[in-house]
C-alpha cells in the first residue's frame, strides 16, 4: 500500500502511510505543459513493517480518496501557520509560523478575520489577543481566521479559540466539564468505497449531531480535512488517531514499523493541528499491549504528540483493559469493551452481564496510578441486521436494549467521562474477518445500515441524548 508522485516522468514524492495527508515540494522546471503521474499500489505486501496489513478488520480501499493540488512556491511563501489557544477569558492565542527558508528574522503582516494589519518581525512564536473574539465550544462553534502576510505572499488559518484540560479524572473544555457521547465512524460508502463524497460527509455529520450527540472518535486513521472542517463548523467534538489496529508483537517492535507510526502521527496532528473540534490524539487500535514490550512504542508515541502539541490529551483504544500495562504513559484511558455481545460462551442475552462487567473496569481505572486520568468508553455495541426483529442476538430489539442499558451505566458513572458506540453505520471489512466472521462482508455493528437507514437504537441513542441535554 504505498503511493509513487511523477512529475515529467520523475519521481518527485513517495508515500507508505496510508490515509495521511502528504506535502511534497520539487522543482517543477519552466512553465508550460507538464505530465503529473500518481501512481497507487494496494497490494499488501505482509511485511512487519507495513501500517495497513490485511488482518484489519475494514476494508483496504485502493486509490486516492481526496483531492490533489498543486500550488506554486517559493522561498517567500508562507507555508504552515500554526495557532494554539492559550486562554478563553481574552482570547490570546499563540501564533507559529513556517517558511521555505526559515530565517532568523522576517518582516510580516499579522490580521485577524481580515481587521487591523499589524507589521512585526517574526522570530519566534508570538502570543496576541484576537479582537472582538468569541469563544468555539459545541453549542456556540464560532470561528476566527489568522492571515499571515510575507512580501506580497499570505496564507491563512481557520481556527478556534478552546481550551482543554485532563486531570482529576475529569476532561474539561473551556473550564467546564465536559461529558462525551457519540460514535466511531469509518470513512465508508457501499457506492464509494473511502472516497465519500463531501454530501455524504456533511449530512452523516449533520445527523449525528441533530440527533444530540457531541462526540465523533475518527476510526482508525486520520481524518480527511474536509471532515474536519464541517465539525468546525457545526461543533461536534473529535478524536483523530493514527493508522493501526491490532497490531501484534512481531510487528510493533519492527524499528521500521515503529518509524513509520511516529512519522504518520506525527504528521496527523501537524495536519489537524489548527482543528478546535479535535480534542484527544490517538494511535495503535487495540494494541496488544498486554505484552510489556508494547511499552517503547505507546512511549514513542506519546512522546511524538507531546513534542508537537502539548495542548491535546494522547490516549490509544485499549482492548486489554485491565490486562494492559501501558496505561500509566497515556493522559486518558479508553477502553473497547463489549459486554452483552462477546461474552464466554455466548448466553442468549449478554444483557445482564453490561452493568458488572462495566462496574469492574470503571473500579479498576479508578484505583492507583490512573485516578486522575479521565476514562472513555472508546466501543462498545452489538451488531444488529436492519429488518430483524426476532428479538434475540442481531436484531434491531436486542442491539436497542443493550444500548440502552450501556448508556443508564455509563451516564450513571461520573467515573465515566464518555462513550462513543461502535459504530455509526455499517461498514465494508471481509467475509473471513478476524472475529468470528462478518455476516455480509460487513460490520454490521452500525446503528444506521451502510446506506444510512436507521436501526431502533438509532432511536434509543437520540432519546436518551435529547433528555440528558447532552449536546444543547
Amino acid at each position: 500500500l504505498n503511493i509513487h508522485v511523477f512529475w515529467d516522468g520523475r519521481e518527485v514524492g513517495s508515500s507508505v502511510l496510508p490515509y495521511t495527508l502528504e506535502h511534497y515540494e520539487f522543482n517543477a522546471g519552466k512553465q508550460g505543459s507538464h505530465e503529473l503521474a500518481i501512481v497507487a499500489d494496494n497490494r499488501f505486501l505482509g511485511t512487519e513493517e507495513e501500517i495497513f496489513k490485511s488482518y484489519y478488520d475494514f476494508y483496504g480501499y485502493g486509490g486516492i480518496y481526496s483531492h490533489v493540488e498543486l500550488e506554486q512556491i517559493d522561498d517567500e511563501t508562507i507555508t504552515r501557520v500554526q495557532v494554539t489557544p492559550i486562554d478563553v477569558a481574552t482570547g490570546t492565542v499563540e501564533i507559529a509560523i513556517e517558511f521555505p527558508d526559515m530565517p532568523k528574522k522576517a518582516d510580516i503582516t499579522i490580521a485577524f478575520d481580515d481587521g487591523k494589519r499589524e507589521k512585526l518581525s517574526y522570530t519566534k512564536p508570538i502570543r496576541r489577543k484576537v479582537p472582538d473574539f468569541k469563544v468555539w465550544s459545541p453549542s456556540s462553534p464560532a470561528l476566527h481566521t489568522v492571515t499571515i502576510s510575507r512580501d506580497g505572499y499570505s496564507q491563512s488559518a481557520t481556527f478556534g479559540i478552546r481550551t482543554l484540560e485532563w486531570h482529576g479524572g475529569v476532561l474539561k473544555l473551556n473550564g467546564q466539564p465536559i461529558k462525551l457521547l457519540g460514535y466511531c465512524r469509518h470513512e465508508s460508502h457501499p457506492d464509494f468505497g473511502a472516497a465519500t463524497p463531501l454530501a455524504v460527509i456533511r449530512n452523516d455529520l449533520v445527523k449525528i449531531k441533530q440527533q444530540g450527540c457531541n462526540f465523533i472518535r475518527g476510526s482508525h486513521y486520520p481524518q480527511r480535512e474536509e471532515m474536519l472542517d464541517i465539525c468546525d463548523e457545526i461543533g461536534l467534538l473529535v478524536w483523530d488517531e493514527s493508522m493501526g489496529w491490532n497490531n501484534e508483537e512481531n510487528a510493533f517492535t519492527n524499528k521500521e514499523f515503529q518509524r513509520r507510526q511516529v512519522e504518520q502521527t506525527v504528521k496527523m496532528v501537524r495536519n489537524s493541528y489548527n482543528h478546535p473540534s479535535v480534542i484527544i490524539w490517538g494511535f495503535l487500535n487495540e494494541l496488544h499491549s498486554e505484552a510489556t514490550t508494547a511499552r517503547d512504542i505507546v512511549a514513542q508515541l506519546v512522546e511524538a504528540i507531546h513534542t508537537n502539541d502539548t495542548s491535546r490529551p494522547a490516549t490509544f483504544a485499549s482492548n486489554r483493559t485491565v490486562r494492559d500495562v501501558t496505561l500509566d504513559l497515556l493522559d486518558i484511558i479508553s477502553f473497547n469493551t463489549y459486554p452483552g455481545w462477546y461474552d464466554p460462551g455466548m448466553p442468549v442475552s449478554g444483557i445482564p452481564n453490561v452493568r458488572p462487567k462495566l462496574k469492574r473496569e470503571s473500579k479498576w481505572a479508578t484505583e492507583g496510578d490512573f485516578a486522575d486520568k479521565p476514562l472513555i468508553i472508546s466501543e462498545i455495541g452489538a451488531g444488529a441486521f436492519l429488518g430483524d426483529h426476532s428479538g434475540v442476538r442481531w436484531s434491531e430489539e436486542y442491539q436497542a436494549e443493550l444500548i440502552a442499558e450501556i448508556l443508564k451505566v455509563v451516564y450513571g458513572n461520573p467515573r465515566f467521562t464518555g462513550i462513543s458506540f461502535w459504530q455509526y453505520c455499517n461498514c465494508r471489512t471481509y467475509i473471513d474477518g478476524p472475529i468470528n466472521g462478518r455476516p455480509r462482508g460487513f460490520n454490521n455493528k452500525g446503528v444506521l445500515d451502510e446506506y444510512r437507514h436507521p436501526k431502533m437504537a438509532w432511536s434509543t441513542i437520540r432519546d436518551f441524548a435529547q433528555k440528558h441535554k447532552l449536546n444543547p
